[in-house]
């Protein structure tokens, strides 16, 4: 008898190494079971610690290697091979070094629908500023497509399917990859709520703008991008999934 498949696959996209102790432990501890877990990583950069403590888990987990990089970043290339292989429903983005309480998969599921994108807001790290997002009210809102943010966030599989995936070209910078899947998406008439109530808790890192100061940033890409799609002058499905 074929194996039904989960309501949600978690997809976590990394290149680093020490955060899979936290990631386990959260996800073992989600009051919501019906998922299964896609990893994709980068050749070398799983910690043997990693790899040990991920093998040693009851969770239905899925290894998938990243693709060969192409260009300065691997993010939303990664993304793509990750949606490939998600049989879930939705998929929740679940990226690396955060820790969930334990009904955020719950909450989440619990307001899911075919036309809505979700996304949490992050308490970020001890003595930073609070998320610009926040507006202090605790309820779920909706809330613009710029404001999705992939950290923590879930979204009907067929959307990314519908869009043909992430569009790669990001890869030549850093950042606003999450912008330009979220504002196709409401330009195909998907909607966006974001619960204020829903507060991962980021782990200090080095981020990528450290790790590669002379990356890019988007900004300027995706201004030229979502103009150019508006205007008809680029597809707004892309030929990735």
């Amino acid at each position: 008898m074929a194996q039904s498949k989960p309501k949600v696959t978690v997809l976590t996209v990394t290149k680093r190494g020490g955060w899979a102790k936290v990631a386990i432990e959260c996800l073992e501890r989600q009051t919501f079971k019906d998922f299964n877990w896609v990893i994709v990583y980068e050749p070398g950069e799983i910690l043997y610690e990693d790899t040990k403590r991920l093998s040693r888990s009851k969770l239905d987990i899925t290894l998938v290697q990243a693709p060969i990089p192409k260009r300065v970043s691997n993010l939303s290339a990664s993304d793509n091979e990750g949606l490939r292989v998600c049989t879930g429903k939705y998929v929740m983005f679940y990226q690396d070094f955060i820790i969930l309480e334990d009904d955020c998969m719950e909450k989440l599921v619990k307001l899911a629908k075919s036309d809505l994108f979700l996304t949490t807001l992050t308490r970020n790290v001890e003595g930073d500023e609070e998320d610009p997002r926040y507006t202090w009210q605790d309820e779920v809102r909706e809330c613009h497509a710029v404001e999705w943010e992939e950290n923590v966030s879930m979204a009907p599989l067929k959307a990314f399917k519908e869009l043909g995936g992430y569009d790669e070209e990001y890869d030549n910078g850093w950042a606003w990859n999450n912008c330009n899947v979220a504002e196709r998406a409401d330009m195909l008439g998907y909607r966006f709520l974001l619960d204020e109530t829903n507060r991962p808790q980021l782990i200090f890192h080095v981020k990528e703008p450290v790790l590669n100061p002379n990356m890019p940033e988007n900004g300027d890409l995706h201004d030229k991008t979502m103009n150019a799609i508006r205007a008809g002058k680029k597809p707004l499905k892309l030929n990735y999934l």
